[in-house]
């Protein structure tokens, strides 16, 4: 009896453990894009000392880099409690998307920002598990299209569980 060169493989996607590896390589690019954009957010207000405030222009300036600066602190929070909830429901991004959506405040943020940088964070995971990198733009895209739908009120895409 010869060996077996070629073990049956199964391309029926990920399964369970690199889809917990994917929620935790997101949940952690996640977090590199919250920390730059609180970095952004500390050197805005870091410059609104700069601005004399002379005259109209200056004064405008001046609320332009604050609506900044607050802008990407709750981006940043946002971003962190999308990671936080994806970690917590870890292997539901739909239930994880819904949970997001009800603690985000909807007036600061848009949705095409939230899964802008969720994208960004599923392009950007630093593993070379091919399976894990894989989980990770399911479950981002999964979360993505659950989150998009709760945010303007419609159904989630059909198969939302990301598996």
């Amino acid at each position: 009896m010869e060996d077996d060169l070629h073990p049956d493989f199964s391309f029926a996607g990920p399964g369970p453990q690199d889809m917990a590896n994917g929620t935790a390589i997101l949940a952690t690019a996640l977090l590199r894009e919250a920390e730059s954009l609180a970095q952004t957010a500390a050197g805005l207000r870091g410059t609104l000392a700069l601005f004399a405030m002379d005259g109209p222009a200056e004064l405008e300036d001046h609320r332009m880099m604050q609506a900044g600066a607050r802008a990407a602190s709750v981006l940043a929070g946002a971003l962190v409690l999308v990671a936080r909830d994806l970690l917590r429901f870890t292997g539901e991004p739909v239930r994880a998307a819904q949970e997001t959506l009800g603690r985000l405040p909807h007036g600061s943020l848009s949705v095409g920002e939230v899964v802008g940088h969720l994208r960004a964070a599923a392009l950007a995971p630093v593993t070379d598990d091919g399976a894990a990198r894989i989980a990770a733009a399911t479950i981002a895209e999964t979360f993505a299209s659950a989150f998009e739908a709760a945010w303007h009120g419609t159904a989630p895409a059909i198969g939302g569980k990301g598996d």
